[in-house]
């Protein structure tokens, strides 16, 4: 039994490591000079930290930082909200009817962006929303509120019964089931999907790069101007990769606790 952990924990350590190796490039080249990053290995500390990359990429990235942070977080909350008010009606539903309509959403989620591109840039020019925060906003909600349904409706199917039959039992209608029995203990679900939702949508490119003109309405587009067409100044994008990257690092780090309860959850019919 100790060898098997022994080998779980280095197989955990190794999976670590690797995972770690981008992180550890981006930083030990986000601290040397161009000379230097063009001759040295990607993998070789500096041999004089220049922080002035930093600095430089921190300007440009400033406010496309503030402008995802604006869309992002309220859609991946808002989206989660909704997608656990869809899965309770899912539930609620009978067996062949909530199958048909779980199916139809399950093919809406993994259809890829392309599909709705024309018909999506159409639409926000009709809104007026097109190249706009709000019209940024909405894209992501028709395309994550789906998916929050399908995860929702996942862990709902975790709950334990009991206490929801209890309720009806009591007379609780749906809207008092739902806020007092049914939302709290989807809690670790519901962060879980939020945080995947939030991490989703501060690395999606292709959305902002068709909705908006120019690099400064979402942070993966400013991260996409690094690249020149006649060079790239390699620092300067570690740097501006290491700055964009931090945020939804920091927030599944912070977070990561309750990711992991909800996941768990789904294995022990919600009682982690």
């Amino acid at each position: 039994m100790k060898a098997r952990v022994v080998v779980s924990y280095l197989i955990i350590i190794a999976m670590g490591a690797v995972w770690a190796i981008p992180l550890y490039a981006m930083v030990v080249g986000s601290l040397k000079n161009l000379s230097e990053v063009m001759t040295s290995s990607v993998l070789s500390p500096p041999t004089a930290i220049d922080p002035s990359n930093l600095a430089s990429a921190a300007g440009r990235l400033a406010v496309p930082l503030l402008n995802t942070a604006i869309v992002v977080i309220p859609v991946a909350l808002a989206a989660a909200f909704v997608g656990a008010m869809g899965a309770y009606a899912l539930m609620r539903l009978a067996g062949s009817i909530r199958d048909g309509l779980i199916t139809g959403i399950a093919v809406a989620t993994y259809l890829p962006y392309q599909v709705a591109l024309v018909p999506l840039v159409d639409f926000m020019k009709t809104l007026g929303l097109y190249n706009t925060l709000p019209g940024l906003a909405l894209a992501f909600s028709i395309f994550y509120i789906p998916f929050a349904t399908l995860m929702m409706f996942i862990f709902m199917t975790a709950l334990p019964r009991q206490v929801v039959e209890a309720a009806e039992i009591d007379g609780a209608s749906d809207f008092t089931l739902f806020r007092s029995v049914v939302l709290p203990l989807m809690g670790p679900g519901y962060v879980s999907t939020a945080i995947f939702l939030t991490i989703q949508g501060w690395n999606n490119l292709f959305i902002p790069l068709v909705l908006t003109r120019g690099y400064g309405k979402h942070v993966m587009l400013t991260l996409f101007s690094f690249t020149g067409q006649t060079g790239n100044v390699y620092n300067q994008m570690y740097a501006a990769a290491l700055i964009a990257s931090l945020p939804p690092l920091l927030v599944f780090v912070a977070l990561g606790r309750y990711f992991i309860r909800g996941l768990l959850a789904l294995g022990t019919g919600g009682k982690a």
